[in-house]
């Protein structure tokens, strides 16, 4: 399922980087993918066009302008922020900070559990998102036009749970020894079943709670509009709105990919995400909260993009 092939090593201007690409299947390969979902032009690639493509992805990666804020994993062209400023370059995970809440109840994290039983849906998510911005520095964020990650938080939730799939994607990702390196440390089954089980119990706290995805974008926006970005969205596409990811791209590094059309996922902000949310659990903790944050991505792949979307591994440390 995974291909082995290594790519080029490049020398950036002002760093040596070791740049290297590995494809590593499709997401149906992962046993991943939505057969009626975002359709792939790379649906009928090989795997050593892939190769080749990925090659040059990893070669054109750009530093990041903002670490303030994430982006979303969203391929569609940035506009500008919300507050009209010049589009920034920055990491990027599901849904910006709109997965913070789900991943750190699933993660079992210290936060999740500082929080009064009584505090209602919104005081719980800001107590939260508050928590991981002074850990990390990312502010809250989010995206226009319609975030699939946030307004998926409740099907996602009830996916890890129920689709075997899910977690079964999380470990063979977390196996590829670039990645098992990079995040420094591996799959753990029992961490995992405390995943699936907590997930469920999250979906269920959504529901009865009235999760909106589109109520959190729009709370971020009045908050902090510098860190929401204004996607270009195609109003004639009643099915994808401008969608055209061909690729799921996944990143090792500091740098970021600046083009549009691909799903892009930056293991950075994920690793930093998960060290926020270990707490006093310490090395356990933070293995645990990157199963839920990884799981999280799994389950937006498994929704969104065709099952012949690509996947593949830019490394450039």
């Amino acid at each position: 399922m995974m291909n082995e092939h290594l790519g080029s090593t490049a020398i950036d201007m002002e760093k040596t980087l070791e740049r290297s690409a590995l494809y590593i299947g499709k997401l149906s390969d992962l046993g991943l993918g939505n057969p009626n979902g975002i359709p792939s032009a790379y649906a009928k690639s090989s795997p050593e066009e892939m190769n080749e493509l990925a090659n040059e992805a990893v070669q054109n990666l750009v530093e990041v302008t903002d670490m303030r804020a994430c982006a979303c994993i969203d391929g569609r062209h940035t506009n500008c922020n919300a507050d009209g400023s010049t589009a920034e370059v920055r990491l990027r995970r599901v849904g910006g900070s709109a997965s913070n809440y789900g991943v750190a109840l699933n993660a079992e994290s210290s936060v999740a559990h500082t929080i009064p039983a009584e505090a209602s849906l919104g005081e719980q998510i800001t107590a939260i998102d508050s928590y991981i911005e002074s850990a990390t520095g990312f502010e809250r964020s989010a995206h226009k036009g319609g975030c699939g990650g946030a307004n998926g938080e409740v099907e996602d939730n009830e996916a890890i749970n129920t689709n075997p799939a899910i977690l079964e994607a999380v470990r063979a990702f977390m196996s590829i020894p670039a990645v098992e390196t990079y995040l420094g440390t591996a799959y753990d089954d029992g961490l995992g079943e405390r995943v699936r089980a907590n997930a469920g119990a999250t979906a269920e706290l959504q529901r009865k709670a009235g999760w909106n995805g589109q109520a959190y974008v729009d709370g971020v926006e009045a908050e902090v509009p510098r860190s929401v970005e204004d996607l270009e969205v195609d109003h004639e596409d009643e099915k994808f709105h401008g969608h055209k990811e061909n690729v799921l791209e996944i990143i090792i590094g500091d740098e970021t990919e600046a083009d549009d059309d691909k799903f892009v996922w930056n293991l950075k902000a994920s690793k930093m995400i998960a060290e926020a949310l270990a707490g006093e659990r310490g090395q356990e903790g933070y293995a645990q909260a990157l199963i839920a944050e990884i799981a999280k991505h799994m389950a937006v792949a498994n929704r969104l993009p065709s099952s012949d979307t690509p996947v593949v591994l830019l490394i450039a440390q």
